[in-house]
């Protein structure tokens, strides 16, 4: 520690009323008296801190003194932003100064009564009249909503600091003079201490005094100037100043829980005038134990002119200064680094402490303390005070009457539909499903399994009166119960079989042409009605058994129905109403990027014709050829082969669609054959590398492979060309593929062994970033996740495809570390602006429309006016830039007006319903809801087909 006083620091040898040290540090101020006035004096810092640049003459020690205030000022005081500087006075004034422009203004007011030309240009900008008497005490709001002064009129007024020089309230309750005041950090009160013997806590929710404390002050007299009380950073302690313990002078601490007072900083000769709060809290490991502790740190000054520095996490004083000054201390002010104190005293001059590290501690970070406050108090340390006035808000639109005051809730990606007697409603145009949805075991062939509800568990008491819980088994997807989001599960692994088991087969299910498949159960258990076992279907997908002959598998007759999601062989992608199956003989194998030759026999299914592969099954002089052989099973459970052909090279991998099969060979070629006849629909193609993945699209219209090197093709098989050729090895950094999905539109999507998933944009030429292990994503994907994962390739591509990242959540798993450190908005709102681009990219509507709610949701309840407006802006479109009734919108506008085919305006009314949760952006609200009626109405009713939402 280091000890320091500036004898160059002086108010030409008056009294040092008040010091405080800017945000910045780069420079601190004094107040108090002046030849012949109050003074207010803005210092460079520089020089204090350092030998060198004090004894450089080119640096500036005073940078501006203004002389207005008529009568000696007792407080000066910046604000939490550093742009202002509040002082009052004894001539009941309080004066808000702010930093001009040099030149902009002119005579006392910005260049001050010193004399001599000021270094910077301060302008009073606000004189706040109110008080009777003189002003003794000042201290800004978190946030700097309000700054509220005492005054020995026994008042104290909150002064509204967005719009000076309006008065909030003057609170009212002292019998004597006010002489500091002091706000919890946490916004909820606003802590007074008087010479009436008294500290009062009032609320800031309706200013109402909420506790008044007076047993440490009893014996006290009113033999000091001021009295400032100060409220720790972590806003669990209220230090108040001159107390009285067993007849000696105290600084007494208020706990915050029950507001207990049994605790005091004992030690000071005489009264204490002030204490100060470091401005942060403070870390360091404990000297003998090595645990970490977390504490508060506070200087405390009295009329004895001695200074100590405590410590919360120690019961002695770090450090006591006798006889600092010649009268006693009255300020004291923490620089922001926090290891900086500034004191001042009445006999003029002012000293400087510095500390170190070592001596005090380490300040906690920002998100670090943010966890601390979430725990303490459900909420951040950047309190929004303007969110307890928003509870006085006057509602403005009827709209927000009846607004719910809970939480609101995000949106939800799948909407979740009525449902009757366990059946989906029979609706063509909803896409969705809801995941409750039973399981398709069949009791009858007439009827559905009706959903079987999750009993709750046992709860019994004995006899000692302690609660005994008998926990119940609930598998988590029973064959013959409610099979869990089995409608969004679309992409399972596949089944192995094996010995010992029998063969599962499809069975003829009544579908919605929307639906989607789910499991169909073992025959073992369709012919009793009760499953053979419980396992869950992750233990059935190990099972193994050799394969029996086909039941027959009913089909639908429309071609149009009958569409496929091909994968790799470790997974089944069925989509609508189909039924595929792919069967191996051999236990699972897992994806290692290299192609490997299928072992034993293996087939794939699309409706009732599988195709079936025999490796090296045909021994020739030439060489060994597979088998490829196209089958169909009939109604009577009857196998009937329909063509066969062979290939030179052992089959890695194959996919089967609606028409057509692509097969790939070890020696890097490719044959597409006619599912029902066999015959090649391309000549025999090679690439440079045996492909390790191929699949078609949903309508089979286009096929897809990845090879070992990570050339990426996709044809349109009727048009026999090309649609994209392209390279994954600008991705791959040594992963390799391990998933490929084709979209209908020829987009592919591939997931790397590293968990990152991508896909392709032709338009940009470039791979479009779906999933990673990059902050900003996780954070994104952990905060808007689903309850389950969407698995549902053809209506959320974006969705399933982020579903397969195997990135873990933060270490930090906390609500505080989710949901409340100051980054969080940014990264979230960078997020959901990037998925909506990407929704745009891969065509998506359903996907867009929930990035776009989530969008509003999020801005709803951390936007900034700002970023509300440009969204909403930009929903608008081009029509906004042109309000002419008579104009019929063309070409671009017309395409201006919705994404997708889903019309902006009906997003826009998404996204102002997300606002209406919020009183504070009535205004915003009813704004622009008038310019969305204008374009209705111009448009001639609502935009077309879409319906409003504001009803």
């Amino acid at each position: 520690m280091k000890i320091f006083q500036p004898n160059w620091v002086h108010h030409d040898e008056k009294s040092i009323f008040s010091i405080d040290i800017h945000p910045s540090g780069e420079r601190f101020a004094t107040g108090g008296q002046g030849c012949d006035s109050g003074r207010v004096v803005i210092w460079n810092m520089a020089p204090v801190l350092s030998e060198q640049a004090e004894a450089n003459k080119s640096v500036p020690r005073v940078l501006c003194q203004m002389d207005n205030h008529l009568a000696c000022v007792n407080c000066v005081r910046w604000s939490g932003n550093g742009l202002m500087l509040a002082s009052g006075g004894d001539d009941k004034l309080v004066m808000i100064w702010k930093k001009t422009l040099s030149g902009s203004g002119g005579g006392i007011g910005a260049f001050g009564g010193g004399g001599g030309k000021s270094v910077e240009h301060w302008r009073c900008i606000s004189t706040l009249r109110g008080h009777a008497g003189d002003v003794l005490d000042l201290a800004w709001s978190p946030q700097d909503r309000w700054i509220a002064s005492c005054s020995v009129d026994n008042t104290i007024i909150v002064w509204d600091a967005q719009q000076f020089p309006k008065i909030v309230h003057v609170l009212k309750g002292h019998t004597g003079l006010v002489k500091g005041v002091t706000w919890d950090p946490v916004g909820k009160f606003v802590a007074s201490q008087s010479d009436d013997r008294s500290l009062k806590v009032w609320k800031t929710t309706d200013w109402s005094c909420f506790k008044t404390i007076t047993e440490p002050f009893e014996e006290c007299g009113g033999t000091t100037h001021i009295l400032r009380l100060s409220w720790s950073p972590d806003g669990q302690y209220l230090v108040s100043a001159h107390a009285m313990n067993g007849g000696g002078p105290t600084a007494q601490i208020i706990e915050r829980d029950g507001w207990k007072c049994d605790k005091d900083f004992v030690g000071h000769r005489k009264a204490v005038t002030c204490v100060r709060f470091h401005n942060s809290i403070l870390k360091r490991s404990a000297p003998k134990t090595n645990k970490l502790q977390q504490y508060c740190c506070l200087a405390v000054g009295a009329r004895d002119r001695s200074l100590s520095i405590w410590l919360t996490a120690l019961q002695r004083p770090l450090v006591v200064i006798h006889d600092l000054f010649q009268d006693s201390i009255l300020d004291l002010s923490w620089s922001c680094d926090g290891y900086t104190l500034l004191t001042c005293s009445g006999d003029g001059h002012i000293a400087c402490l510095q500390f170190t590290a070592q001596e005090l501690g380490t300040p906690l970070s920002e998100e670090d303390k943010n966890i601390l406050y979430q725990r303490m108090y459900g909420k951040n340390a950047n309190i929004d005070l303007t969110a307890q006035a928003e509870k006085e808000m006057i509602v403005e639109n009827s709209d927000f009457l009846n607004v719910s005051k809970s939480n609101p809730l995000p949106p939800t990606l799948i909407p979740q539909q009525p449902q009757l007697g366990g059946m989906r409603l029979d609706d063509a145009s909803k896409a969705v499903q809801p995941a409750s949805q039973p399981a398709v075991a069949i009791k009858s062939s007439s009827s559905l399994a009706a959903p079987t509800p999750i009993l709750k568990q046992i709860e019994t008491k004995t006899a000692d009166g302690k609660r005994r819980i008998t926990p119940m088994f609930i598998p988590l997807n029973d064959d013959n119960g409610p099979a869990s989001h089995a409608t969004n599960n679309i992409m399972p692994s596949s089944i192995e079989f094996g010995s010992k088991s029998s063969e599962t087969s499809t069975v003829e299910i009544k579908q919605r042409a929307h639906e989607e498949p789910t499991i169909i159960p073992p025959p073992a258990e369709r012919a009793t009605g009760e499953p053979t076992s419980k396992l869950d279907n992750r233990l059935k997908k190990m099972a193994t058994a050799p394969p029996q002959k086909a039941e027959p598998m009913t089909v639908p007759t429309d071609p149009q129905q009958q569409q496929q999601l091909s994968a790799p062989s470790s997974t089944i992608q069925p989509a609508a109403n189909q039924k595929l199956m792919d069967r191996t003989r051999q236990p699972a194998t897992y994806p290692t990027g290299k192609a490997t030759v299928i072992q034993g026999h293996s087939f794939k299914a699309f409706g009732e014709v599988r195709v079936q592969i025999q490796n090296n099954t045909v021994k020739t002089s030439y060489g060994t050829l597979s088998r490829v052989v196209g089958v169909v099973v009939t109604a009577q459970r009857v196998e009937r082969k329909l063509w066969e052909t062979v290939v030179g090279s052992p089959i890695v991998c194959f996919a089967v669609g609606a028409k057509y099969a692509i097969v790939c060979s070890q020696d890097h070629t490719i044959r597409m054959v006619d599912i029902k006849t066999g015959t090649p629909v391309f000549p025999v193609l090679s690439l440079t590398s045996p492909a390790v993945l191929s699949a078609f699209s949903s309508n089979s219209q286009l096929a897809g492979v990845v090879t070992e090197s990570g050339i990426l093709r996709i044809w349109s098989v009727p048009e026999k060309a090309v649609l994209l050729s392209t390279s994954c090895a600008e991705i791959m950094s040594g992963s390799f593929v391990t998933i490929l999905h084709v979209s209908d539109k020829g987009m592919p999507f591939i997931v790397l062994s590293n968990g990152s998933s991508y896909s392709y944009c032709r338009k940009l030429d470039s791979w479009m970033l779906i999933n990673s292990s990059d902050p900003v994503i996780r954070h994104g994907l952990i905060g808007n996740k689903t309850n389950a994962p969407v698995r549902n390739i053809k209506t959320y591509p974006l969705s399933t495809i982020q579903s397969y990242g195997s990135f873990s959540g933060p270490k930090t798993n906390s609500f505080a570390e989710l949901h409340s450190a100051s980054w969080q908005t940014s990264a979230a709102i960078a997020f959901i602006e990037n998925q909506i681009k990407i929704c745009e990219m891969i065509a998506s509507p359903a996907e867009l429309k929930y990035w776009y709610s989530m969008l509003g949701f999020q801005l709803a309840l951390n936007g900034s006016e700002e970023k509300i407006r440009q969204v909403l802006d930009d929903l608008l479109g081009a029509s906004h830039n042109s309000l002419d009734p008579c104009r019929t919108l063309a070409g671009d506008d017309a395409d201006d007006r919705s994404v997708l085919g889903i019309s902006k305006q009906l997003l826009m009314e998404d996204v102002l319903n997300h606002l209406k949760t919020q009183t504070k952006w009535q205004r915003i609200y009813t704004e622009y809801l008038d310019q969305l009626k204008f374009l209705k109405e111009r448009d001639g009713g609502g935009g077309g087909r879409d319906k409003p939402l504001m009803e």
